[in-house]
């Protein structure tokens, strides 16, 4: 990986700061299913080029109610150790057998989240499979709501959210 070239930060055209607008689902690739796995770039941020799969292998997708995806990512750690712990979480209504399925078999897996956007912003991507996500999950039903609280994040401190510009593969065999 070649060095940062230093460079000033200015204020974003538009409005960045107005919040962001994910696709009503979410990928998640199971680590243990990917081939190959690409680089960032020289700054540590952008992966340019595809995830493969293996033969016969997929990512899912999972629906989440519109604007409730929140990312995260705070740096943690003492001067000689920092780190990233990113994070996406979001709610899917309803706890039908579809979603108690995913929830009993994702529970431990490590993976990789891949977050696409209505506006047609590059994904962005959390994990790796050196440092893979797990998931967490909180079930309420109650008068008020039937949903569950997904949470994916980072098992431990390494790189920050990347930008992935990448083909996905889905279980429809479609790439998008």
């Amino acid at each position: 990986m070649g060095a940062y070239v230093k460079a000033n930060v200015g204020k974003p055209g538009g409005m960045p700061g107005k919040g962001i607008t994910p696709k009503d689902k979410i990928v998640v690739i199971d680590v243990d299913d990917i081939d190959t796995f690409p680089s960032r770039d020289e700054a540590g941020v952008v992966i340019a080029e595809d995830i493969t799969m293996k033969q016969g292998k997929f990512g899912v997708s999972v629906y989440l109610t519109p604007g409730t995806a929140a990312l995260s990512s705070n740096s943690e750690g003492d001067p000689d150790a920092q780190g990233f712990r990113p994070s996406v979480q979001f709610s899917h209504p309803g706890n039908k057998k579809e979603v108690r399925e995913f929830k009993t078999n994702w529970l431990g897996k490590n993976c990789i989240v891949i977050i696409q956007y209505c506006n047609g912003e590059d994904a962005d991507i959390i994990g790796t499979p050196c440092n893979p996500c797990q998931m967490t999950v909180e079930y309420t039903g109650n008068n008020e709501s039937n949903a569950n609280s997904f949470t994916f994040q980072q098992v431990a401190k390494g790189e920050d959210i990347g930008i992935y510009k990448g083909a996905v593969t889905l279980n429809d065999g479609v790439g998008q």
